[in-house]
């Protein structure tokens, strides 16, 4: 039996690929007492879990590994959203849910977004150093939710702080439950009272949209709305913020990569593809067998609880010829947004707010580097970000790049 010991000590958050390259070689199919689950560490197992829907159930995966009662009222919510479906439910709200994330629509808000991206990069400029986490990759993508639902500016830092620690719920911090469980409805009692008014006083914004959303005269109930926003909140935001932080590690720790993007911003695009396989914002996707299905060998049983490792994924040479080289002109196809029916609806958002968060940043921030000391990697198996990212200035603006106007 393979020893799991491995896959429960600090070091495997802050380098996993060691162990996921000693599970694929000897272990691609491990079950994990400590976890109650089996975990799936080979590139075309995992493929071929995500898009094996009638094999792969994703219904309430979401709260497997819950024990404290009191979180599970909060992810019991959300184990209703999109992604915890299968069809035909699933089918119904991805119409539904489709139209406000269209390429079209997505496009429209590049804009708003660059002109955020500037606020927050002239506060950076400010300081001789600062949390980038803090600064920027965390703050954004909330606040273009948030616009995106119409939300009250003047309620932006309540739904930010809301935001957090709805996520912090899905880490599961001992220490912070009864605040989280508080946060939770607070967050909740606010989102229903707007999602009543959208239905008396419809407005030009994304929450209306979804009240009044149909599809085959099939519209999405009060609950359904509240559901679908508490998921864009964690999948919006969080996806964004870890592909900002992680991305940005990844160029300063191979800086011949930065100097190319630098002298080439066209290779932005590329770029976050190769971070989203490099660093994969979503470290495992979880299913549920709905009959026995054999993997590299293994028999499941019905109603196994499955991990697939996305980020063993994207680190398998089979697959990826020398996969601990970042190479920005690689242009990977990864699974980090997924695949098939579940590929994640808020992709197209979440790669423009990178590609446009990078142009801003290479154009307008002077040279800078990392603060001495490792990497301060959240303690989660199902999603891969950074806590904090401390950098610091090594010129100043007139001697770096060239800071925009405008």
């Amino acid at each position: 039996m393979h020893d799991t010991s491995a896959l429960l000590t600090p070091t495997m958050f802050d380098d996993p690929y060691p162990v996921y390259a000693s599970l694929r070689a000897e272990a691609p199919v491990l079950f994990v007492p400590q976890f109650r689950m089996w975990l799936v560490s080979r590139h075309d197992d995992v493929y071929n879990m995500i898009r094996s829907v009638d094999a792969f159930s994703s219904v309430n995966t979401s709260v497997q590994h819950v024990r404290d009662p009191r979180l599970r009222e909060g992810v019991e919510q959300l184990s209703r959203a999109i992604i915890y479906l299968d069809p035909p439910d699933h089918t119904r709200l991805r119409k539904l849910i489709n139209v406000a994330f269209t390429p079209r629509a997505v496009a429209r808000l590049e804009d708003r977004i660059r002109r955020l991206a500037r606020e927050y990069i002239d506060a950076i400029q400010r300081a001789p150093s600062f949390d980038l986490m803090e600064a920027l990759a965390v703050p954004l993508p909330v606040i273009v939710i948030a616009e995106m639902l119409g939300v009250d500016p003047a309620r932006h830092a309540d739904f930010k702080r809301w935001s957090d620690d709805l996520v912090i719920g899905l880490r599961i911090d001992p220490a912070k439950v009864d605040g989280v469980v508080q946060s939770r409805r607070e967050f909740t009692a606010f989102l229903r009272d707007m999602i009543a008014l959208r239905r008396r006083e419809p407005q030009d914004d994304l929450l209306t949209d979804l009240v009044r959303a149909e599809s085959e005269r099939d519209m999405l109930s009060p609950d359904e709305v509240l559901t679908m926003v508490l998921f864009l909140m964690v999948a919006g935001n969080e996806t964004t913020t870890n592909l900002i932080g992680n991305a940005t590690a990844a160029l300063l720790d191979h800086p011949a990569e930065l100097q190319r993007l630098r002298a080439d911003p066209s290779l932005i695009p590329g770029f976050l593809e190769e971070s989203l396989r490099y660093r994969s914002p979503v470290s495992m996707a979880a299913r549920t067998t709905t009959r026995e299905v054999e993997i590299a060998g293994v028999t499941l049983p019905p109603g196994a609880f499955v991990g697939g490792l996305i980020d063993s994924a994207h680190h398998d040479p089979t697959r990826f010829p020398e996969p601990e080289r970042f190479d920005i002109t690689r242009n990977p196809a990864h699974l980090a947004f997924g695949f098939g029916i579940h590929y994640c609806v808020g992709a197209p958002l979440s790669r423009l707010e990178g590609r446009v968060v990078f142009e801003e940043m290479l154009a307008r921030l002077p040279a800078f580097e990392r603060e001495p000391g490792p990497l301060d990697w959240h303690r989660t198996f199902m999603l891969r970000g950074l806590k904090t990212l401390q950098l610091r200035f090594t010129a100043p603006a007139s001697a770096g790049a060239p800071v925009a106007t405008g």
